[in-house]
């Protein structure tokens, strides 16, 4: 259970920054390139591939190399548990949060 909150919480730090929002929202419409997605940017390349490895290391992003382009897209598995995750914090019957012990 604690690696799963790790997970989701590497998400939402992810899209914390503007930016990387931004990414998620342009790939909702389908798989981009690192050339397509740092046009709508005024950023360098290294940056955006900073911003990019956020987003892959956070599970939300998948990236595949076709020729010289990196192709990316949204990870639907973890679309999913955030969406798993929404609706358990939104109806609390649902158990996502055991609270510790108590202690003496």
């Amino acid at each position: 259970m604690a690696h799963e909150n790790n997970k989701i919480c590497r998400v939402f730090k992810a899209l914390s920054e503007p930016k990387r929002y931004r990414i998620v929202t342009m790939l909702a419409n389908g798989k981009m390139s690192a050339s397509e997605i740092l046009k709508h940017f005024n950023v360098t390349q290294p940056t955006l591939s900073h911003d990019m490895r956020l987003l892959i290391d956070a599970e939300l992003v998948n990236n595949q190399r076709i020729g010289k382009s990196v192709m990316y897209e949204l990870n639907p598995e973890m679309l999913q548990n955030m969406i798993d995750v929404l609706t358990a914090i939104q109806h609390p019957d649902c158990l996502l949060y055991t609270s510790p012990s108590p202690r003496d």
